[in-house]
């Protein structure tokens, strides 16, 4: 006879549900700050901004002279005041009660 787990899994921080497990958890922590890749001409000037290293590589390959930056956005603020306003109570239509008639007709067989 195998013994049953009576481990409560809800409470268990190995658990595979969501976003409790630790390898979701680890990777949420070492997540890469956010930034973007400014691609430079010759000149320096900018030329076009691109989102992921794989955009910079493709445009490297289109024009192998060009640099690229990688630009940090800033920091977002911790935390946020969310101002209120009370509104009146959203109007509702009342409950219809009227049913159109059917247009069934028997079945014979």
């Amino acid at each position: 006879m195998r013994k049953k787990n009576l481990k409560n899994r809800s409470m268990d921080s190995s658990s595979s549900m969501g976003l409790t497990t630790r390898k979701l958890q680890s990777e949420l922590v070492t997540k890469e700050q956010p930034h973007y890749f400014e691609i430079k001409n010759i000149d320096g000037n900018r030329y076009c901004h691109c989102g992921s290293m794989k955009d910079v590589e493709k445009m490297l390959s289109l024009h192998p002279e060009f640099t690229y930056e990688k630009i940090y956005l800033p920091n977002p603020p911790k935390t946020v005041d969310v101002f209120h306003t009370s509104v009146a109570p959203d109007p509702e239509l009342p409950e219809q009660k009227i049913l159109p008639e059917s247009e069934l007709q028997p079945l014979d067989l």
